[in-house]
């Protein structure tokens, strides 16, 4: 028998003995890796399902563009758990451009009638990309292990068996940030306006111990990446944390894929989305 329900009733009774406490218990949307294309300028991937807390679903697709570092044209398309408080200068906003529902009708804002949407939609688009390869996945910690650790994901390109040799294979660490004001009174919470913060992703080749000279023959290769993106949270909404839950390489290892879940309070509920970047790697 699952737990679930047993420990959703318990939060909630413990919700309700806690003062002031309206907030309920938050679920992070599923990821699904939609892969790169034949030339790894492409990446894409979709997130689905709601924060458990509001009536309303989530099911979206994007892909990102490696030459621009932005989505590709047309994308992304449905809707994320942060949509829905989205203002018309946001990117979310023009995502859901087309999509009907009604208000009255619950069964119109689910994650059921996004999907059937957004499918629909980023069919014909997704065709075109070609995304038919699935890349190799080499890191992470997905949302579902609880085993949290604190520092950099780290990585290698290559599966080398690492013994008494160190390996051949280049070795990384990759991190994200979202550098948002400290407010721990969470007057957030209170704030009107949508507000944008840099979320940056940084990528640092480790210099191999054995090779300490490898740095000046090759700067190139042991150059620190760093590609910033401008994310906007919607009114009322605060910027909790960022986490690296996958990374993966195309066949070719032309292209590293970064993806992150960024984990926001919006005020009733945690909600959390993906996002994603791409290094070149040649």
């Amino acid at each position: 028998m699952s737990l679930r329900p047993i420990i959703l009733a318990a939060l909630a009774l413990l919700a309700l003995a806690t003062p002031g406490a309206a907030r309920e218990l938050g679920t992070a949307p599923d990821l699904r890796i939609l892969g790169f294309s034949s030339d790894g300028r492409y990446f894409g991937f979709e997130q689905e399902g709601g924060d458990g807390a509001s009536q309303r679903g989530a099911f979206a697709v994007d892909v990102v563009d490696r030459t621009t570092g932005l989505s590709a044209t047309g994308f992304p398309r449905g809707a994320t758990q942060l949509s829905w408080q989205a203002t018309p200068a946001d990117a979310r906003h023009a995502a859901m451009r087309g999509f009907r529902f009604d208000e009255d009708d619950e069964a119109s804002m689910q994650t059921p009638a996004i999907r059937r949407w957004t499918q629909a939609t980023t069919r014909r688009p997704l065709r075109r990309l070609g995304l038919t390869e699935p890349g190799r996945r080499l890191a992470g910690r997905t949302w579902t292990d609880l085993t949290r650790m604190e520092g950099p994901v780290r990585f290698m390109a290559d599966p080398d068996i690492i013994g008494a040799h160190p390996g051949l294979s280049t070795k990384y660490a990759v991190v994200a940030r979202l550098t948002a004001p400290d407010d721990p009174n969470l007057a957030c919470r209170e704030r009107e306006t949508a507000a944008t913060y840099p979320l940056a992703v940084t990528l640092t080749p480790e210099l191999p111990s054995w090779d300490p000279e490898a740095a000046r023959r090759s700067p190139e290769t042991f150059r620190e990446r760093t590609i910033e993106l401008t994310y906007m949270l919607p009114p009322m909404t605060c910027a909790t944390s960022v986490h690296i839950t996958d990374v993966y390489r195309n066949r070719a290892s032309t292209t590293l894929a970064v993806v992150v879940l960024i984990i926001a309070d919006s005020g009733h509920s945690d909600s959390a989305e993906y996002r994603a970047v791409m290094f070149p790697m040649r």
